[in-house]
């Protein structure tokens, strides 16, 4: 997922999830509640300080240690990573077609409407 390591993108989701900054401990605590063998504190730091260089995340000094957050939404780095895709294919207009057809029906109303919407029809149903 999101061509991230299991550990970067779990990373990610838990501060997608948290909502706000968050200090190394705190993911490392949080991840740690909920895994059969505990994550040093050292390798979560490392990962994150990676998603910093890559830049997925953004990071502030606060006294002695940095709080981190992502650097976009989930929802804008899907249509970021969907977009960047979708240029490097040789056909846009082919694999706009193909996904098109991949989604599924109960999709089909939020497809639509995000159209409409991008294109300043949102009265039109």
């Amino acid at each position: 997922m999101w061509n991230l390591g299991s550990l970067e993108a779990e990373v990610m989701e838990r501060l997608w999830a948290a909502g706000r900054p968050l200090p190394v401990r705190d993911v490392v605590d949080a991840m740690n509640a909920e895994r059969p063998a505990a994550l040093a504190y050292t390798t979560v730091m490392s990962t994150m300080a990676k998603l910093n260089k890559k830049g997925w995340l953004d990071r502030t000094r606060q006294g002695k240690q940095y709080l981190y957050q992502p650097h976009e939404t989930r929802e804008a780095c899907t249509a970021r990573l969907m977009a960047e895709a979708l240029s490097g294919s040789g056909d846009p207009e082919s694999v706009l077609l193909h996904f098109v057809e991949r989604v599924a029906a109960s999709e089909s109303p939020d497809l639509q409407a995000a159209i409409r919407r991008a294109l300043g029809d949102e009265d039109r149903a």
